[in-house]
């Protein structure tokens, strides 16, 4: 007979996620230092979740869902000037977080391009929808413009990780929002 699970599912896989984030990925983080960080052994790990691999694919996921995530606040904002200044000032809200590791764990992981490109698809949609709503100037390209906000994204995320201060990132966001949407300072 099976002996019962003596820990927390979710508590496990919550600190996983965080260590997976704090340590830069997948490659950068051991089983030892999994099963040390989430308090279970190496069989429970298997046993659970099966793998070291699916236990980093299921930590992304549940990163990628939490509510705070700062394209998917944003990308209902009703105005592209909103979508952009509620994407950096959220990233950076997030990013600087100090009650998780700092930075973005989708950003720090080299094997997440794909998850990368769908937070960019998801800007480019919204982007082509604000040009086609007449909400962007004409000679704005979407397309390249959500791959502008993406670069800043992804610097911020790796300022963040460096330790840059909270303000000093928002005074940059404060520059690129300006500079994409020709607003006056805040």
């Amino acid at each position: 007979m099976a002996r019962p699970r003596e820990f927390d599912r979710a508590t496990a896989l919550h600190d996983a996620m965080n260590l997976f984030w704090q340590r830069g990925g997948y490659d950068r983080t051991s089983v030892s230092q999994l099963t040390a960080a989430m308090g279970i052994s190496s069989p429970s790990l298997y046993g659970t979740f099966g793998g070291k691999r699916e236990l980093f694919d299921e930590a992304v996921t549940q990163y990628a869902q939490r509510p705070n995530a700062p394209v998917a606040q944003a990308i209902s904002a009703p105005t592209a000037r909103e979508v952009v200044a509620r994407m950096l000032e959220g990233a950076v809200a997030e990013y600087t977080d100090p009650d998780h590791p700092l930075g973005c764990l989708i950003n720090a992981d080299p094997s997440l391009g794909d998850r990368r490109d769908e937070g960019r698809a998801l800007i480019a949609d919204r982007l082509d929808r604000a040009a086609r709503d007449g909400d962007l100037p004409a000679d704005v390209d979407p397309d390249a413009l959500a791959e502008f906000l993406v670069v800043l994204l992804n610097g911020l995320a790796g300022r963040a990780r460096d330790g840059v201060p909270r303000e000093r990132l928002l005074a940059v966001t404060d520059i690129a929002r300006r500079a994409v949407t020709g607003a006056a300072p805040a």
